[in-house]
């Protein structure tokens, strides 16, 4: 009884923590120079981070040669066997569910900007700190698994236009989709954001939207 009670204070506990906004970095002061534009984007079962190439140079070292001619960065992340099939299926989807999994990240550059190539009721812009910008990348970036030489790990998959994927060193499970990824690194920048209600790509921007509109 007691290692119950013990157990569902800890999962309350830990839910509290990831509902409180992260405080000192959002919003950001609105006259800054220095504050970025980052874009969450919405695909059918998952979304991705937008964010300008250029400012992520120096935080993103996992990328360092790569994607240099674009403007901007698209960077999702997901369950390694479905993110790259060919097709995804039923078998695929519960595997990476029911129990951990190798993780990959689906990276693309390109030049137009967010909402000319997906759309403003797809990208959402968001602006943070610089402070914030830097943690978002830097959280990114470590999400890169690195071989014996600190290089990223490019997998072999079948070609999807301009994406790249690259082998991640964290795990996916049920409860770390890649819409709570999207959203544990949004909340590197601030963004009052709460994983636990992230599991589905409608509900991070749903979120999204809310707090912007509170703003």
């Amino acid at each position: 009884m007691i290692r119950k009670s013990h157990l569902i204070l800890t999962a309350f506990i830990f839910f509290i923590q990831c509902a409180a906004p992260v405080k000192n970095l959002y919003p950001p002061k609105s006259l800054s120079s220095d504050n970025k534009k980052i874009y969450i984007v919405k695909h059918t079962w998952h979304t991705g981070i937008i964010f300008s190439r250029s400012e992520a140079n120096l935080f993103l070292p996992a990328l360092a040669d790569e994607f240099q001619d674009a403007s901007y960065l698209e960077v999702g992340w997901g369950d390694m066997d479905f993110y790259t099939a060919d097709r995804g299926n039923i078998f695929l989807a519960l595997k990476a569910t029911l129990w951990p999994t190798k993780s990959a990240l689906c990276v693309v550059g390109f030049n137009k900007h967010p909402h000319f190539a997906f759309g403003e009721d797809r990208a959402v812009e968001i602006i943070i700190s610089d402070k914030g910008f830097i943690n978002l990348v830097r959280y990114i970036n470590n999400s890169f698994a690195l071989n014996r030489d600190s290089l990223n790990i490019k997998l072999d998959t079948v070609t999807h236009g301009p994406s790249r994927f690259y082998l991640s060193k964290e795990k996916y499970h049920g409860f770390k989709t890649c819409n709570v990824w999207t959203a544990k690194a949004l909340r590197k920048t601030g963004f009052p954001i709460t994983p636990f209600y992230a599991i589905r790509a409608k509900n991070v921007i749903s979120q999204i939207r809310r707090q912007k509109y509170k703003s």
